[in-house]
């Protein structure tokens, strides 16, 4: 009968002995888990807010010429950029294309950059705040004017009887007409004029383009009574 006891008591001890094994092991696998989290948590934590109302940073003016484009500050090349933070501690950081001169960054190419402010924090890594800049934007050049008109421009002919027309009209240049029919005088633009009446018409032709000389022709048409 001792023996008996004394085996069910070693069986006993045994298995509580093996249940406080797996409860360690199951600590452990936690400690390890919570210790992986804790190293991802360590890692630096950027905060880049473009608000100008951020209550960490600000962009407080500019020494040089900038645009706005949809709401996005563009400095121009060669302009400092004024920044702010309110935390006293940390260090700032320009990346891109701006480069730190002073308390004030510069841009030094149409690329798009950043200016960052970070702080150490005490359970280690950084938080940082900042404002990124977008590219200047590549802008095309304006398409070279036409070259100037010719007398050939001032060419007419006369169109369905009761039109004049410019014979070689472009719509680059404006045209301007002026019509005198038995002492009426009435004047039109575009590429033809309505000939109002009947009998002769005097119709001069005037063409103008900005840093040109003006061409001019004067020429006689004559539509019938029965028009």
């Amino acid at each position: 009968m001792k023996k008996t006891i004394f085996k069910t008591l070693s069986v006993l001890t045994l298995a509580i002995f093996m249940s406080s094994c797996e409860t360690d092991d199951g600590t452990l696998d936690t400690t390890q888990e919570q210790s992986k989290e804790m190293i991802i948590d360590n890692s630096t934590t950027t905060k880049m807010r473009p608000s100008d109302d951020d209550p960490f940073f600000k962009v407080t003016g500019f020494d040089g010429p900038y645009d706005v484009i949809n709401g996005e500050y563009v400095p121009h090349i060669g302009t400092y950029v004024k920044v702010r933070a309110n935390n006293p501690f940390g260090f700032w950081k320009a990346s891109g294309c701006f480069k730190q001169v002073g308390s004030r960054f510069l841009r030094t190419n149409k690329e798009k950059g950043s200016i960052t402010h970070s702080v150490r924090r005490a359970e280690g890594g950084f938080n940082s705040v900042g404002h990124d800049f977008i590219a200047i934007p590549v802008v095309s050049p304006p398409p070279p004017p036409p070259p100037c008109p010719t007398s050939e421009h001032t060419k007419m002919r006369q169109s369905f009887s009761k039109y004049a027309a410019a014979s070689n009209y472009d719509d680059r240049y404006t045209y301007n007409w002026t019509v005198v029919n038995k002492g009426n005088t009435y004047h039109g633009t575009g590429s033809s004029i309505r000939l109002q009446g009947y009998g002769n018409f005097n119709v001069t032709l005037t063409i103008v383009q900005d840093g040109c000389t003006t061409q001019t022709r004067t020429q006689n048409f004559y539509v019938n009574i029965g028009r």
